[in-house]
């Protein structure tokens, strides 16, 4: 339900003023997702582990609760979406074949609490040295 407050902000009392619109954990997903869609993609340093068909585990070992999703949009182009509910935080990577190059370019958006792709990066950076180890609660026939 939206409201249009027709005084201004510091003239309400202190609960009206306090009080933010709450989502529930769905909710929230498709909030951030709906935000991620339209945010400013930029270049961004590539992350190899992301592709893993393990990587949702690979995130998940790291950062409990982390919602990780993977489309398609093109034959060389992969989505990635790696939502925090919890800390409303959100990425999105979009991971392209350059042909030219012969190599994979990364563009990525970020919302809500900074932070998150930083995250991922140093996350996915320990997970290679350390010998690219997938997690117990990937899918089972998953392997490195």
């Amino acid at each position: 339900m939206n409201t249009i407050l027709s005084s201004p902000h510091t003239s309400l009392p202190a609960p009206v003023r306090t009080t933010t619109r709450t989502f529930s954990g769905e909710d929230r997903l498709a909030h951030l997702v709906a935000e991620l869609q339209t945010a400013l993609l930029v270049p961004g340093v590539v992350v190899p582990g992301i592709e893993h068909q393990a990587a949702a585990a690979i995130i998940n070992a790291g950062l409990p609760g982390a919602t990780y999703q993977r489309q398609t949009l093109h034959r060389r182009l992969d989505e990635h979406l790696i939502l925090d509910a919890d800390a409303r935080s959100g990425v999105r990577v979009l991971a392209c074949w350059d042909e030219r190059a012969h190599r994979v370019r990364m563009h990525v958006a970020e919302c809500g609490a900074p932070g998150l792709w930083d995250w991922i990066v140093a996350h996915f950076a320990e997970w290679e040295t350390t010998g690219r180890p997938v997690p117990a609660t990937a899918a089972p026939g998953v392997s490195s």
